[in-house]
């Protein structure tokens, strides 16, 4: 059986949440920041945004070669060349950077 307190038993409107230490509610960001460094886009070249274009869609390296007509080891040197560049660890991020950045990304392709 759940304890109830007296606040929790009387009838009428509760009172709103109030904000914490940090401050305003509105302020927290709807979803964390994605991970890399955008400034970093100019940087790459076609064929690594549209690598990272098809990365972002889910591709896996067989896909990403078949549909650019190149090698599976070049993918996985386009992929490492990037990653360096855009500044994260790993391909999870790296999709989440490029679905994130998709726009930016895609601009110039």
């Amino acid at each position: 059986m759940t304890n109830l307190t007296k606040d929790d038993q009387r009838p009428g409107p509760r009172p709103e949440p109030q904000p914490g230490p940090q401050g305003d509610l509105s302020a927290a960001p709807a979803t964390p920041p994605a991970p890399g460094d955008p400034h970093a886009i100019p940087s790459l070249t076609p064929r690594e945004r549209q690598v990272l274009v098809l990365l972002s869609h889910a591709a896996d390296n067989r896909e990403i070669s078949r549909r650019l007509g190149i090698a599976e080891r070049t993918v996985k040197a386009h992929l490492t060349n990037l990653m360096v560049k855009i500044k994260v660890t790993g391909r999870t991020e790296a999709a989440l950077f490029a679905y994130a950045h998709h726009g930016r990304l895609a601009d110039g392709l």
